[in-house]
């Protein structure tokens, strides 16, 4: 029984191991989700309201933007939502704006009427999610006030982590 309990705790460590490598892996990928951005002017982008109005990322030059991508079908989406509209409420000077991808426009409508947000919402109808590195939501972007990638963000997002991540594009 001793060799037994010497492999079994042989096993436990090589597993934890194995698993903190796991971990560390994936909050490096989940902060750098599109490490080719950072640094250079945020790809052209435009979303559509539901009330018709269009909403550009080069047009809101001037002020630090965050641009989370989601999705009516997304649950992690849903559970973020009231994080990114308490930060809205609480970061007057940054502009949030929602970008809905691979979704359907009866399915924005239905989110919206559901889980309405605070700042702009609607499909994108300029440019593509996929020059940001966003393969699913969400997917958030942090944006200066000069239009330059500051970090991006994979996952759903905590009241914590947000703040961690507004405090390197808002002044």
């Amino acid at each position: 029984m001793n060799l037994r309990s010497g492999f079994i705790s042989a096993g436990a460590i090589v597993l934890g191991a194995v698993l903190m490598v796991s971990l560390a892996w994936g909050l490096q990928h989940a902060a750098m989700n599109s490490p080719h951005l950072l640094g250079h002017t945020a790809p052209d982008l435009a979303i559509q309201q539901p009330d018709g109005q269009k909403v550009g990322i080069q047009q809101l030059r001037g002020k630090p933007v965050v641009v989370n991508f989601w999705a009516s079908w997304c649950g992690p989406c849903v559970q973020e939502q009231p994080v990114l509209t308490g930060a809205a409420a609480a970061h007057p000077n940054v502009v949030f704006v929602g970008a809905a991808v691979q979704d359907t426009s009866s399915g924005v409508r239905s989110f919206e009427q559901q889980h309405a947000h605070t700042y702009p919402v609607g499909p994108i109808v300029s440019g593509k999610y996929q020059d940001y590195g966003v393969v699913g939501p969400p997917v958030t972007i942090f944006i200066d006030a000069n239009g330059v990638v500051t970090a991006s963000f994979a996952g759903p997002l905590d009241t914590s982590t947000l703040d961690h991540y507004l405090t390197l594009i808002a002044a």
